[in-house]
């Protein structure tokens, strides 16, 4: 009995600890409603409360994501009234600028203030400008965030042909605990002569070395660094090297501290 009671204990616990909330409010939601994450549906998360909706007390309310309309749903007492559109991890929130809740045809549901979903949500960064020039023999990049929350660093991501893309760098954000409401300006730099196809490999020989203790294969990871290294330079003018500006794109990644990721538009290397 007692091992039954501290199994419950520990698990109310762990429950109350690490249970993902969301909180919803507004339209014709009486007063702000607590959504708890009940499990899965459809690949996703899936919240569900209780609250007084159009005056009605008891009403169900919960947040789900439905593939085949590839929509997530805002539903009271099982009738969708807001969806959006957004693929994401976690349904949206409504602070970010990047997301919307439409009202779902058909359905009537007003009140003096806007619809709000906050709590374990999606709330990505609003890119403002971004460039990509060489200049000497350097590659830079620059960019301009409007607004960011919950941001926790970016990537730089280049291409061949404007699709398939590799990092090349990354920058930490400059906000404050990830948020800001203030333009934000970015600058990242690097050598101009890389060949983007290299740079797969170049990557897994660094991983490799990061899990390997033996001395031989520790000889071997160098020598194929070396060989990358070789690489490089004989590319350096080849079709893929970053001097020629008009055979690359650049995108910027953004990637929350949920791991969440989002990136801003593609643009092309300009030459000096």
């Amino acid at each position: 009995m007692k091992k039954f009671l501290l199994l419950t204990l520990t698990l109310l616990f762990y429950h109350a600890l690490f249970a993902q909330n969301i909180q919803v409010s507004g339209v014709c939601i009486a007063s702000p409603v607590t959504l708890t994450q009940t499990g899965q549906e459809n690949g996703k998360p899936l919240y569900q409360g209780v609250g007084t909706v159009n005056g009605n007390a008891g009403v169900g309310i919960a947040i789900f994501w439905d593939p085949n309309e590839n929509l997530w749903f805002l539903a009271y007492n099982g009738q969708p009234y807001f969806s959006s559109p957004a693929n994401t991890s976690v349904p949206p929130g409504t602070a970010s600028t990047n997301f919307s809740w439409s009202t779902v045809a058909g359905q009537t549901c007003t009140g003096a203030s806007p619809l709000s979903v906050t709590g374990n949500v999606a709330l990505w960064v609003t890119f403002g400008s971004i460039d990509a020039h060489v200049k000497g023999d350097n590659l830079h990049v620059n960019w301009t965030t409007e607004k960011e929350v919950n941001n926790d660093h970016f990537e730089v991501e280049a291409s061949t042909d404007g699709e398939q893309f590799v990092t090349i760098g990354t920058l930490k954000s400059k906000a404050e605990n990830g948020n800001s409401d203030i333009t934000l300006n970015y600058e990242w730099t690097g050598k101009a002569g890389m060949s983007l196809s290299v740079l797969p490999y170049l990557a897994f020989v660094l991983i490799l070395l990061l899990f390997v203790r033996r001395k031989k294969t520790m000889l071997l990871a160098t020598v194929a660094i070396s060989f990358v290294a070789f690489i490089q330079v004989s590319c350096k003018k080849d079709k893929d090297s970053i001097t020629d500006a008009e055979n690359y794109y650049i995108r910027i990644a953004q990637i929350d501290k949920d791991g969440t990721k989002t990136y801003s538009k593609v643009v092309r290397v300009n030459g000096e």
